[in-house]
């Protein structure tokens, strides 16, 4: 059902149960600036314990899903009893979830949040964080810092060089890149508490950044570009240890690095991130992926061949 809990009992339950940025409260509002429709589902008093942030997405023909990033949390079963009552609602087509465990549902038909995440935990000190990084890793970051690479933290006016650099960094790696006023308008809603951002300097000279959440007490790097100018400097090094940094001084508990390849195949086009993520030491941390709980099966499958209809002519 609708959930009749405030912005604190809210965030409060998502950390009990384990959940991310993703299904917090801020994270809602950030949606709802972008022009979604939110929907926010709990139990009444006494029910099983679920929590469900879902975010509302139109289709043709006054058609819509909904989509629940990592989630929902808690027990499943009553959450998905819960989410079954939403079959009334003609318009709306499935609800994709992304759960904690797996689900006797159909698998949906892409992953929107990655099933694979590095995950770096922090209950170590500074110099047994480093001492676990590859060698190679524990060399750039001292080269950059000999070079003078200054890393600071930026604010709102800042993300129109962050959008730069990010801009450079998607032409290069051939991925597709949210409208300047998406990143704008998550800023307003998560910073300062939820958000920080991290520039990296050399010469004077903006040539990497990032953007780093904290909920939960885990610290997550959410978006990140760098410039080739300078590549010689080493400053994603340095800038994601001076982000781990900062975690442990915000006493986060881990260091999400985000996505990562599944496996080594040189193909990917994550191989190369994968492998920087990697040299800082950690862990895989594999979800399930994303299940589709399906109300109209003749619209499901209209929805399904538009995309397969959309990949072929890519």
């Amino acid at each position: 059902m609708i959930s009749s809990l405030n912005q604190e009992s809210w965030d409060k339950k998502t950390i009990e149960l384990g959940g991310s940025i993703l299904q917090s409260w801020a994270w809602g509002e950030f949606q709802a600036a972008l022009g979604h429709k939110i929907h926010r589902f709990s139990p009444p008093a006494g029910g099983e314990d679920f929590i469900c942030l879902a975010i509302e997405t139109p289709l043709v023909a006054g058609k819509k899903y909904l989509y629940c990033p990592r989630g929902p949390l808690g027990n499943k079963s009553a959450a998905l009893a819960d989410l079954k009552k939403l079959e009334s609602d003609r318009g709306l087509v499935f609800t994709r979830l992304e759960p904690q465990q797996e689900m006797d549902l159909p698998k949906a038909t892409k992953d929107v949040q990655p099933a694979h995440n590095w995950i770096l935990v922090l209950d170590k000190t500074e110099e047994e964080l480093l001492i676990g990084m590859r060698p190679k890793t524990r060399y750039n970051i001292n080269l950059a810092s000999r070079k003078g690479v200054i890393v600071k933290e930026g604010n709102k006016p800042d993300l129109l060089g962050f959008y730069g650099l990010m801009m450079e960094t998607a032409s290069r790696n051939q991925f597709r890149l949210h409208s300047q006023n998406y990143y704008f308008q998550m800023w307003d809603s998560l910073a300062p508490t939820n958000m920080k951002l991290l520039l990296a300097y050399y010469q004077d000279q903006l040539i990497a950044g990032l953007l780093m959440t904290t909920f939960g007490g885990t610290a997550t790097y959410l978006h990140g570009g760098s410039s080739q100018k300078f590549k010689e400097a080493m400053a994603p090094y340095l800038l994601h240890w001076e982000a781990i940094r900062l975690a442990k001084n915000f006493k986060c508990a881990a260091y999400d690095f985000g996505g990562i390849a599944h496996n080594d195949d040189s193909a990917d086009p994550w191989v190369g991130i994968t492998r920087f993520k990697k040299s800082f030491g950690g862990l895989e941390v594999i979800y399930p992926g994303a299940y589709d709980l399906v109300y109209s099966p003749i619209w499901y499958n209209v929805y399904k061949n538009f995309r397969n209809i959309r990949k072929l002519l890519r």
